[in-house]
């Protein structure tokens, strides 16, 4: 993952604010690896950016649960990287909900040709099968990733960028976007919020996740589960948002 820098809200907050509904919060669950709000309109996901500390999980359970979304979606303000996150699992479950209609296809799934060049924020699971000639650019690099120091080299030139959906709960997607001259752009990850509000920022393409399940996703993510088993309880899916 890549982390570039940390400003006030997540890109679209604002926006996103104005235009979603209210409800109230009726269940948060926060795994090692995931968050997961529930509302009535749906349940949102959120990679877990922080260590999982079970005193945290209950003070935020006690904060969260009953409260309304108008209040804990304002948790986006926080500097603080988990409490961050809770508001954008909650921006997520009133707008990944069972309503959207999406593709079936796969956020890895793209159809460039030969001689783009393809730059990837974050080593996604299979990237390397899928696109295997694509840059990929990683906060912890491995020996076949870039640091993120050279975003500012690899971005501006390449015509197709797929970004992880943790950067928007870090706060890191607007300065990757300021990078982007021609591009086409993907946010992908089950965290994504699934909004056409994001194609005024120059976004073409969002792949998310919609949970089928909240109670069967809580318990997985309670066991500390990957994105692979959640695939019984939702159904993972693209939203084309521009050109």
């Amino acid at each position: 993952m890549i982390k570039l820098n940390f400003p006030n809200t997540p890109l679209g907050f604002e926006a996103f604010k104005q235009n979603l509904p209210s409800a109230t919060v009726k269940n948060l669950t926060i795994g090692k690896y995931w968050i997961l709000i529930e509302t009535h309109y749906g349940a949102g996901l959120v990679a877990n950016p922080s260590e999982y500390n079970k005193n945290e999980f209950v003070k935020y359970l006690h904060a969260v649960r009953g409260q309304s979304t108008n209040e804990i979606i304002d948790f986006c303000y926080s500097q603080n990287a988990l409490k961050r996150a809770i508001g954008c699992a909650t921006i997520n479950s009133l707008i990944n909900t069972l309503n959207l209609e999406l593709s079936t296809e796969n956020g890895l799934d793209v159809k460039a040709d030969a001689d783009e060049k393809i730059v990837v924020v974050g080593r996604f699971p299979g990237l390397g099968r899928k696109l295997p000639n694509a840059y990929v650019l990683e906060r912890n690099p491995g020996p076949q990733d870039y640091p993120e120091s050279a975003a500012p080299q690899l971005i501006p030139t390449c015509d197709r960028l797929i970004i992880t959906a943790s950067t928007w709960v870090n706060g890191s997607l607007e300065t990757i976007l300021s990078l982007v001259k021609n591009a086409h752009v993907s946010v992908i990850g089950p965290g994504t919020p699934m909004s056409p509000l994001l194609g005024r920022y120059g976004i073409s393409r969002l792949a998310g996740f919609v949970t089928t399940n909240p109670k069967e996703i809580s318990k997985l993510i309670a066991r500390d589960a990957g994105v692979k088993q959640f695939k019984r309880f939702g159904r993972f899916g693209v939203l084309s948002i521009g050109n």
